[in-house]
């Protein structure tokens, strides 16, 4: 986080346990840094478990033995074609 970024007050709930372990180890000059990078690595770890669930979830794609640069190659010559021949309906 840059250090011109606007901070804001956050009133949550948390157990008394890591409450006092917080406390414990965590001097209080360094609580709100400690918790802010906590919360954001929490939510960077929830992100990538929601995109590894969405990409589990897709279907797969066989490419018939095509390499990556031979299809890529292909698609891009049928959205060619596509589009030739949709612009040149339009005429």
């Amino acid at each position: 986080m840059a250090m011109h970024e606007r901070k804001q007050r956050a009133t949550f709930s948390i157990d008394s346990a890591v409450k006092e372990e917080l406390e414990a180890r965590i001097p209080s000059s360094k609580r709100s840094g400690f918790v802010e990078r906590a919360i954001a690595e929490a939510l960077r770890k929830e992100a990538i478990e929601s995109l590894r669930k969405t990409l589990d979830s897709m279907e797969g794609y066989s490419s018939d033995g095509e390499d990556s640069v031979e299809m890529l190659r292909r698609l891009r010559s049928e959205r060619d074609t596509y589009l030739a021949a949709r612009h040149g309906s339009r005429h």
